[in-house]
């Protein structure tokens, strides 16, 4: 049994930072208590020896409570542990430091930790920044580079789980007898149902009018007569002709890797800026039950009104609920990916969290792959509101395969690059126990450079 102190009064975010750590991440049995000292503590009651940690964010949030002050400042600072005889697998011999300063010191059976560990770690987790930073793109979403991660140039690695590497090795020095939890990585791949079938041949008039613009605007009679042939096929329920219809090869590829896909469905898309299809639908309920059959989750993708109202959040939750009982699939929902990756720090996780979702997984940016959360590990959120440990889970999405092919981001497009940074961030993710998640859109799989990439990462 631990004993970790810490200065002042209890301290929320205190103890929801270190449930994650020792709890969460370590598997550790700790007792948490206040002190009239300046730093983090932690002793046992069978041992003399102690391990002593800087607070200084967590120091200045007494008085400049979500003030740009209390932001990291640039350019960081970097510590190579290795200097002080400290061996951790990090992902680069030197790590950032967010608050505190580098170093370690040794004292007889003491070890003082200069970085702010904890400060950190509740920065990350807690996305404390984007509380305070104002920049927004064009759909109200912070942008990766914005974040201090990009800035400071460690948007690619997990700082969160190096930090937590570096406390353990402390920890193990003093204690060797101490065990921690084994986590066991997983692969993640997930599908953003937006559109499922060819929306430019729904109907007669919407087919009328895209094969006027494959005369008109691209010339292409070809085009316009292979749309024709697919909206006729697609009418009697044969999509192989339909690239956007995806799912059985999409899953074949996962199973043959030993994985299973959650695909997450829009429930409803009566507002702008959403799919192309209704749960009610005859052809969906079919795809549902398919997807089912095969032993693949079915989840949410809350639409994009969502993400700042809780009602619909709730509402459309049970839509999904709803259709799957009426069309006697017996899986319950678990999780939910906001769409466009929509996201308000402040409100979004507790409204998720009371609508009843196991976890989400809108946690990465649009306009970058990498680390949002700084860490790979599913986590318990912290909620804004409520000042405290939410129950749902977080689930780090790492990689949106079109936030590294689209011009509109990245830009990396088909490339050996783009592949390269694929497969090293899914190595990064999954070290030292961390999760790979992976979002490939069903509609991003019509060129045959997006199935071999799709195949080159999922399989590796």
């Amino acid at each position: 049994m631990l004993i970790i102190s810490y200065s002042g009064e209890k301290n929320t975010k205190i103890e929801y930072t270190l449930d994650i750590m020792f709890h969460e991440f370590l598997g550790l049995d700790f007792k948490v208590k206040t002190n009239v000292g300046e730093f983090f503590e932690i002793t046992r009651p069978d041992s003399d020896k102690k391990l002593s940690l800087d607070s200084s964010f967590f120091s200045k949030l007494k008085n400049d409570w979500l003030k740009s002050e209390t932001l990291p400042v640039l350019p960081l600072a970097t510590w190579k542990p290795s200097d002080d005889y400290i061996n951790v697998n990090l992902i680069e011999s030197t790590v950032p430091v967010l608050y505190g300063k580098p170093g370690l010191k040794r004292s007889n059976d003491h070890l003082h930790i200069n970085v702010d560990i904890f400060g950190g770690v509740f920065f990350m987790l807690s996305r404390y920044e984007e509380l305070i930073q104002k920049e927004r793109d064009n759909h109200d979403r912070f942008p990766a580079f914005a974040s201090i991660a990009y800035k400071a140039n460690f948007l690619e690695r997990p700082i969160v789980n190096e930090y937590l590497e570096i406390l353990w090795a402390c920890l193990s020095l003093l204690w060797p007898d101490l065990i921690r939890k084994k986590n066991q990585s997983q692969v993640f791949i997930s599908c953003d149902v937006d559109q499922p079938y060819d929306c430019s041949i729904e109907n007669i008039p919407r087919l009328i009018k895209t094969c006027a613009g494959d005369l008109v605007k691209r010339r292409s009679v070809q085009e316009m007569f292979k749309r024709i042939n697919r909206y006729f096929f697609n009418k009697i329920g044969n999509y192989n002709f339909d690239s956007n219809y995806s799912f059985d090869w999409y899953m074949d590829v996962c199973e043959n890797a030993g994985l299973k896909v959650a695909f997450y469905f829009i429930p409803t898309s009566k507002e702008n800026n959403n799919g192309s299809y209704e749960l009610t639908e005859t052809r969906i309920i079919k795809l549902l039950k398919k997807i089912d059959d095969r032993g693949h989750e079915i989840g949410v993708h809350s639409s994009y009104q969502t993400y700042k109202d809780k009602d619909k959040i709730i509402k459309h939750k049970l839509l999904l609920d709803n259709t799957l009982e009426k069309a006697g699939i017996k899986q319950k929902i678990k999780g939910n990916r906001q769409h466009y990756l929509r996201w308000d720090t402040y409100i979004t996780p507790e409204y998720l969290n009371d609508a009843g979702f196991e976890y989400d997984t809108t946690g990465g940016y649009a306009d970058s792959a990498g680390f949002r959360f700084g860490t790979s590990k599913e986590f318990s959120m912290w909620g804004w509101k409520i000042q405290n440990k939410l129950k749902i889970k977080q689930r780090p999405l790492i990689i949106m395969e079109c936030s590294v092919i689209s011009n509109e981001y990245m830009g990396l497009g088909y490339t050996k690059e783009a592949e390269e940074l694929m497969k090293k961030l899914k190595k990064i993710s999954l070290l030292n126990g961390g999760n790979f998640s992976l979002l490939w859109h069903n509609s991003h799989l019509d060129k045959i450079e997006d199935k071999i990439l799709f195949k080159n990462i999922v399989s590796v």
